[in-house]
């Protein structure tokens, strides 16, 4: 049963109320079992004090508040990262060693490493918080939907209360333009129908009868004896009785499913977890070994083995890691923004390009969420229309695609009865020349294609006095408008359903004029309205009877049929290309929306995403399948239609459950949950709720889906040039790693302080990995497949070249401690020669790390113009700590000899042709990975 039907209690003469909750849910109740159960008056409400006492037992008409984290446990969660935590314990070694070491040296010397260690850790630390905190929202955007304001019956009298003091039993007044504050049963309508889009998906006005029969397993959208919280009242008027208020309502329900989703780690941001702990590991296991020598060996001091092991620790975490990817995914983040995505989470902006599924939503995502005329059908004679939207711009075509430069009277006559019998209006935004309407989205449609005619309202109403006016409903299915023209004749507009109209019509309007409606014109006219409605499109039939009787009885009698329209939410402007877009790069598009099948299934034909042997499911199909079998048929179902917000959700973790990145697009409030439960969700920025772009990740300022596939060639560019720089922090941390830990095992040979290493892994390595970071994209990217999810930031080739680099680098620095002579001077001379080698080094190795086989001298273009700037950068801020006289106390370093610059130069560049050698072998191995992209890219072609 729904929670609608148990929120109400029937209230009691004396006593209170006692719960009055029956098995069938309150939208299938006959209205006047539902008024008896309920025991309130349609037409007296609530008293005030059985109106307080409600709101006492139910609490105030309000979603509960999200409790959000200070910025203090924001910024200490930064903290709770093992390489972080490891750097921690460094620096707490780092202090010890430097309150035993000997006192007369100066404070800088006995803590400089400490100092550095701590002032990375907390800007790292602040830059994460920066960057990742996002404002949890989508919880204070269900608020904004709900009225401010309630017109309410109580005491016999209209009252207008805060909506968040409507309690359930309170009777509701609504009309056109209202905003409804609670769900609620309704009991008397007159030509009512409310706007869902938002919480159902469907794009056409809902049509409501509180007198209807509605199944009781129906689904939301289908609910017409209902209104819900967060919809409007776009036409009519109706009386309603509230059932649910705050978090029981069906918005309610929604922000539930949103916080029971919680956040969801990218698999980015799982990949570099499983990546820092195996850094993690080594680490811990290389600093034990060292420290074991070291104590096994014996004759040294504690602190000073302590020291090894804290520079060893150093040299093996990539500090500059998480600031590095930070900075790439923000440059990332600004170039999307440029063309139209807004990223709210950094990691985002890398996930799309690992999407293997997208879900989208069709409603206001592949379609444009405005009804369009797209067919007429006028004296015998089929008409196409041109145009999107509500613009009254586009041309009106015949058969063969000839623009019709004069109507023929039967389609003048069917657009000015279109633009008479209508009660919407249309208006132009003069700052984005953006059209919205006022009313029906149906009726906008006529009065929009009627303007395409030359025939708008504004230039036929004024020959046109308005006389009387039948409105729809939902019995007699069509809506009457009677005009007085200029000639005097009472002339009556109709407007409806086929089955409806048709018999009621004996006459039919062709090019010669007004003649008798024959069988033959029956039989074709029905055949059109199916051919019309077998593309999905909503079929209305246009009909009029000339000098008509003020009896209503009489009025829709003897019609003359003027011809039908048939219309729809057309597909937005380049969704086609990037559906194909899609297929090219290995993406699976589904569409999953709470629209009718029908409707469903032909936009997907429509814009290429159907193929010859899927499925779709509807809602009611999809709650009666199993987990099971819903596993075993996800890959063959293509639409999905008629869900509820419920069953989005469980879709998107059926398709994760099945080891697919899954991307999901949406617009209206029922999405949110699954846009939260997808590893990216993907929300409309103009036409979208705040609640679906609060609960994404990803925005599309200009609503455009063809945006994602920018999007995807984005994230997954940046996700290679991740790799490239991952690459190189580690193959230069492995040098440092080498040079450390082989030095040392030899007791006379000074190892590097963790200052120096600190120095190169930042301060040289960081602005080249930078620059490796925001590399142009490979034209190839879109012509892969996405990469598998359990794969890793690197693969086994990585690891090896990895070890290469490392050991050639950490080796020449070793080589330089061998070669010296062996005095205490000599070895510190050796050491700050060393530091340099280890920092120009990784300047020149640079420049191999844009391609994982192509030669140096094969890059295109071949001098990257960020990267020259970062190595000069780099090779500059170094020159400074060697060539300052005041800095070289604090990095050990002396004044160098020509003979010393130049092995420096030559053994830094050594690297390069030692790489191309490796490059060189890998070709005659493995010929086929020869065009590769970046130097860790061939993770993503397998």
């Amino acid at each position: 049963m729904s929670q609608a039907a148990t929120a109400i209690r029937r209230p009691e003469p004396e006593s209170g109320s006692s719960d009055l909750s029956v098995p069938i849910p309150v939208h299938a109740e006959e209205v006047g079992a539902f008024l008896e159960r309920v025991g309130v008056s349609s037409a007296g409400g609530l008293t005030d004090a059985e109106a307080q006492r409600r709101l006492a037992e139910h609490g105030k008409n309000r979603l509960p508040e999200t409790k959000k984290k200070s910025a203090l446990v924001r910024i200490l969660e930064q903290f709770a990262n093992p390489l972080v935590l490891t750097l921690l314990a460094a620096a707490a070694i780092a202090v010890v060693v430097g309150v035993t070491a000997d006192r007369t040296e100066s404070f800088l010397h006995r803590f400089g490493d400490a100092i550095a260690i701590l002032l990375i850790v907390v800007l790292n630390a602040f830059l994460g918080y920066y960057q990742e905190r996002r404002a949890e929202a989508a919880l204070d955007a269900l608020q904004k939907l709900s009225a401010p304001n309630a017109r309410v019956r109580r005491g016999g009298k209209t009252l207008v209360i805060p909506a968040e003091d409507v309690v359930p039993g309170d009777i509701l007044e609504l009309e056109a333009g209202d905003a409804i504050a609670a769900d609620a049963r309704l009991v008397q309508t007159i030509s009512f129908a409310t706007e869902e889009a938002a919480l159902t998906g469907e794009s056409a006005a809902a049509v409501k009868d509180a007198l209807a029969p509605v199944a009781r397993d129906a689904p939301l959208g289908d609910r017409v004896t209902m209104v819900f919280t967060g919809t409007s009242v776009v036409r009519g008027k109706g009386r309603a009785v509230v059932t649910s208020t705050g978090v029981s309502t069906e918005l309610g329900r929604i922000g539930e499913m949103i916080r029971s989703v919680g956040e969801q780690k990218t698999p980015l941001e799982e990949r570099l977890d499983r990546f820092g702990a195996i850094i993690l590991r080594v680490c811990l296991a290389l600093s034990a070994v060292l420290l074991g020598w070291g104590f096994l060996r014996g004759g040294r001091p504690w602190h000073e083995l302590l020291l090894e092991g804290v520079s060893l620790a150093v040299a093996a975490i990539p500090e500059g890691l998480p600031a590095i990817t930070t900075i790439t995914l923000a440059l990332g983040m600004q170039r999307m923004a440029r063309r139209g995505a807004i990223v709210r989470k950094l990691p985002a902006v890398e996930t799309l390009g690992a999407a293997t599924v997208i879900a989208s939503d069709k409603t206001g995502t592949l379609t444009q969420n405005e009804m369009t005329v797209r067919n007429l059908y006028a004296g015998g004679r089929r008409f196409t229309v041109a145009g999107e939207g509500y613009s009254p711009i586009g041309a009106i075509r015949d058969e063969k695609g000839a623009e019709v430069a004069e109507l023929p009277a039967p389609l003048m006559y069917l657009l000015s009865t279109a633009a008479l019998c209508n009660n919407a209006s249309l208006h132009e935004d003069q700052a984005t020349g953006r059209w919205t309407i006022v009313g029906d989205p149906t009726e906008a449609a006529l009065l929009t294609v009627a303007a395409k005619g030359d025939l708008s309202r504004e230039s036929v109403a004024p020959s046109h006095a308005f006389v009387h006016e039948l409105p729809f409903d939902s019995d007699r299915k069509r809506m009457t408008v009677i005009t007085r023209d200029d000639r005097g004749r009472d002339i009556a507009h109709v407007k409806g359903s086929v089955d409806v109209l048709l018999p009621l019509c004996v006459k039919f309007a062709d090019d010669k004029g007004v003649r008798a409606l024959t069988d033959d014109d029956r039989r074709a006219i029905l055949a059109e309205a199916d051919r019309l409605s077998a593309n999905a499109l909503r079929v209305l039939a246009i009909c009029r009877r000339v000098r008509v009787s003020m009896n209503e009885d009489d009025v829709e009698r003897e019609l003359t049929f003027l011809g039908l329209v048939g219309m729809m939410d057309p597909p937005r402007p380049g969704v086609k290309e990037a559906v194909a877009e899609c297929k090219r790069a290995g993406i699976r598009a589904v569409m999953i929306t709470g629209d009718h099948r029908l409707t469903a299934t032909a936009i997907a034909k429509e814009i290429g995403l159907w193929d010859e042997g899927d499925e779709a499911l509807s809602g009611s199909e999809l709650a009666a399948m199993s987990d099971e079998e819903l596993a075993r048929r996800i890959m063959h179902l293509r639409v999905f239609a008629r869900t509820t917000a419920e069953q989005k959700l469980r879709l998107v973790r059926a398709f994760k459950a099945h080891g697919h990145i899954v991307a999901m697009t949406g617009d209206g409030v029922n999405d949110a949950p699954a846009l939260r439960e997808a590893h990216i969700g993907v929300a409309m920025g103009r036409g979208g709720t705040d609640v679906a772009r609060q609960a994404a990740d990803l925005v599309l300022a200009d609503d455009n889906f063809a945006t994602i596939v920018e999007a995807v060639r984005e994230g997954r560019a940046i996700y290679r040039n991740i790799q490239k720089f991952i690459f190189f922090l580690l193959s230069s941390n492995m040098g440092l790693l080498v040079a450390v830990f082989v030095v040392s095992f030899f007791g006379k040979w000074p190892p590097l302080t963790p200052l120096m290493i600190l120095w190169i892994n930042l301060v040289t390595n960081g602005l080249p990995a930078l620059a490796l970071g925001i590399d142009p994209p490979d034209p190839k990217l879109m012509s892969e497949a996405p990469r598998p999810r359990d794969e890793g930031l690197l693969i086994r080739r990585d690891y090896l070249g990895i070890l290469y680099v490392g050991t050639f680098m950490g080796l020449a620095a070793v080589a330089l401690y061998a070669t010296s002579a062996q005095d205490e001077q000599s070895l510190l001379r050796t050491r700050a020669l060393a530091f340099s080698l280890l920092a120009l080094s990784p300047l020149f190795h640079a420049w191999s790390c844009r391609s994982p086989v192509t030669s140096l001298f094969g890059s295109k273009p071949l001098i990257s113009v960020p990267l020259l700037l970062a190595v000069a950068a780099s090779a500059a801020i170094h020159l400074v700590a060697l060539l300052v006289p005041a800095l070289r106390p604090v990095f050990r370093t002396y004044a160098m000899s020509a003979d010393e610059w130049m092995l420096l130069l030559v053994l830094s560049a050594l690297i390069v042709p030692a790489v191309e050698i490796a490059k060189l072998v890998y070709r005659r191995i493995r010929p086929a990975d020869a065009g590769a992209g970046a130097l860790a890219a061939p993770a993503a072609h397998r």
